[in-house]
């Protein structure tokens, strides 16, 4: 069996402040690996698919759009308090970079951006790389899944103003 110890995800979280220009880190460090990224890995090493998430939601959901139509969607999630109630989640939205060094590829890199287009403040206190969206509208609350979640952090809550942006930059790499 594979040591899969050496898993590291790392993440950094900005914010851009609209009314001042003024950028603010909000989050920075490593981040909760799941049992599903390692196990991904795992069969990944015997097999030759790669674990990358193929079906990006590569622009910004916001929390009242999202819908049957996101299903399916692999993402970053941005939200409060929880990812499995769909009034937790803010928006989703992800777009792929994987970068390779000069000595081939040992890391996986995502970038989110997600600007508050709502004119009202949305509080966030974490976000997670997940894959598989799922909406049943049938709930009040309406209740959503995302099948696997790869990574997620939290941090302190970020009070997001009119037009304010957050990114996200999330590394995972072997070794």
């Amino acid at each position: 069996m594979e040591n899969l110890t050496n898993i590291k995800g790392y993440v950094t979280v900005e914010v851009l402040r609209a009314k001042t220009g003024l950028i603010e880190l909000v989050h920075e460090g490593p981040n909760t690996i799941n049992a599903d990224l390692k196990d991904a890995m795992a069969e990944t090493m015997h097999s030759s698919s790669d674990f990358a998430l193929d079906n990006l939601q590569a622009t910004q959901i916001e929390q009242a759009a999202l819908s049957a139509g996101a299903n399916g969607k692999d993402a970053l999630y941005i939200g409060a308090n929880s990812l499995v109630d769909h009034d937790s989640i803010l928006a989703i939205m992800a777009s792929a970079v994987h970068p390779t060094d000069s000595d081939g590829s040992y890391y996986r890199q995502w970038q989110g951006v997600w600007q508050n287009l709502t004119g009202v403040t949305k509080n966030a206190t974490g976000g997670a790389i997940g894959q598989g969206y799922v909406n049943s509208a049938g709930g009040s609350p309406q209740t959503t899944f995302i099948t696997l979640i790869y990574a997620s952090t939290t941090f302190s809550n970020v009070a997001m103003l009119a037009n304010d942006i957050m990114t996200f930059n999330w590394q995972i790499s072997v070794g």
